[in-house]
């Protein structure tokens, strides 16, 4: 009698742990937004907070056909200044990747890690979701859906609203 009130008792408790495993609570993802694109810009950007609960990684992101053609993650890096005679460098003081100039580039990421438990800011300047070949401009007040793809996370769908950012 004593065991089988234990087993009972601690069935609560039991379904609350199991309840937290799994799925897209893993996932928070706040302050969703996008800039407004001019007339005749056929890229876009979307921005947002992302937190993991445990070690995961944004692999793919994926944009309803009636607003851009594709989405991919991006990422803002110093540029490189290919201008230089390359007879002239110096290879002794020359590093692979050194960077000249200040100018700036986006590149696309396979995959952007989310350490647990710590925040990333997809931002203006840093990371970024690139909307590629939108269908029409974004304009101010519309609104969006974005899927995230997960290494381990399930999916998970965020509205993001248009603002002049």
């Amino acid at each position: 009698m004593k065991l089988s009130a234990v087993i009972v008792g601690s069935l609560p408790l039991a379904l609350v742990a199991i309840s937290g495993c799994g799925g897209s609570d893993e996932i928070s993802v706040e302050d969703a937004w996008a800039r407004v694109s001019p007339a005749g810009v056929t890229t876009g950007a979307a921005y947002f907070k992302i937190t993991a609960t445990n070690d995961d990684a944004l692999i793919a992101v994926t944009v309803p056909q009636d607003i851009a053609d594709r989405a991919e993650i991006h990422e803002v890096v110093q540029a490189m200044d290919m201008s230089d005679d390359s007879s002239d460098m110096d290879h002794d003081t020359m590093h692979d990747g050194e960077m000249h100039d200040g100018a700036m580039s986006m590149q696309e990421i396979g995959r952007l890690p989310l350490p647990a438990g710590s925040p990333v800011r997809l931002a203006p300047g840093g990371y970024h979701i690139m909307l590629i070949d939108l269908v029409e401009p974004l304009a101010v007040g519309n609104t969006f859906d974005l899927t995230l793809d997960f290494e381990n996370a399930d999916d998970l769908t965020v509205t993001v609203e248009v603002d002049e950012g």
